[in-house]
């Protein structure tokens, strides 16, 4: 237990530290420049609140830094279900459904994000009528299906992975016991798995998060954005305070997930 103490207090006081000397670095950079003056300070501050919700007047999220959470979220609720599905399917009994969920895993795996997200923004119409309903497709809805796809693949792989993982005498042990497939994977198989599925979901969590910044190139309007619009704003001389703040935001919330990782990767192990 002490151990576990230590390590977790280890963690913090890293991640503070990187967090000041990024600060720092901050700083240094924009007094080499010689032109980051007070005035281009509160500057700064004003338009913080722009790069974090992507509105200046009021408190409610209209993009920015939150927007990329809120997608990343979605994207990953989606794909996980998406995934466990696709992983499942791996490993069903049937060779056709092997296939084509292998095909698929494959295809989406590896395929260029930047790539899905141009064929999901082209592809996908702004409006679909069925019936009485109108589904809107804004590139905000677009750009959520495409990440998904793409993390669905990966997550597919995670769930395989961890399924294969569990020795096969436990599928022998259990089918002794006259346990159906469906019953051997609902209690024996999947509760021993999914702790091992835990780390590489959360690491793949962090790296979506942070491949949430291509959705700026098809139109949403988040963090990366935002930067951009205060620059055209206020002039190019808050450039790499303001790319440094968006990057300091992005590690503040993505190192904490990278270091539970390995906390869970180390519990898991030992």
């Amino acid at each position: 237990m002490e151990n576990s103490d230590k390590r977790a207090q280890f963690n913090w006081q890293t991640f503070f530290s990187l967090a000041v000397a990024a600060l720092l670095v901050t700083v240094t950079l924009a007094a080499v420049r010689g032109n980051f003056s007070v005035a281009e300070f509160q500057t700064l501050l004003k338009r913080l609140p722009y790069i974090l919700i992507g509105n200046q007047a009021g408190w409610s999220i209209k993009g920015g830094f939150a927007l990329n959470i809120i997608i990343s979220l979605a994207c990953m609720a989606i794909a996980t279900t998406l995934g466990t599905f696709l992983g499942l399917a791996q490993i069903a009994p049937q060779r056709v459904i092997r296939g084509i969920a292998w095909f698929l895993t494959q295809f989406f795996r590896n395929s260029p994000w930047l790539v899905i997200l141009y064929v999901m923004l082209y592809l996908l119409p702004f409006q679909l009528k069925l019936g009485f309903a109108t589904i809107e497709f804004s590139p905000v809805a677009k750009s959520i299906i495409g990440l998904s796809l793409v993390v669905a693949a990966n997550i597919s792989e995670i769930v395989r992975g961890g399924i294969q993982s569990i020795p096969s005498g436990q599928w022998e042990a259990s089918e002794a016991m006259g346990y159906t497939r469906r019953q051997i994977l609902q209690l024996v198989i999947l509760p021993q798995a999914v702790r091992r599925m835990i780390p590489p979901w959360m690491n793949w969590y962090a790296i979506l998060t942070m491949g949430t910044t291509l959705t700026n190139l098809v139109g949403v309007p988040e963090g990366l954005t935002a930067v951009r619009e205060v620059l055209e704003v206020e002039g190019e001389g808050l450039a790499i305070p303001l790319y440094t703040v968006l990057m300091l935001l992005f590690f503040i919330y993505c190192y904490p997930i990278a270091r539970w990782t390995k906390e869970l990767e180390w519990r898991i192990e030992n």
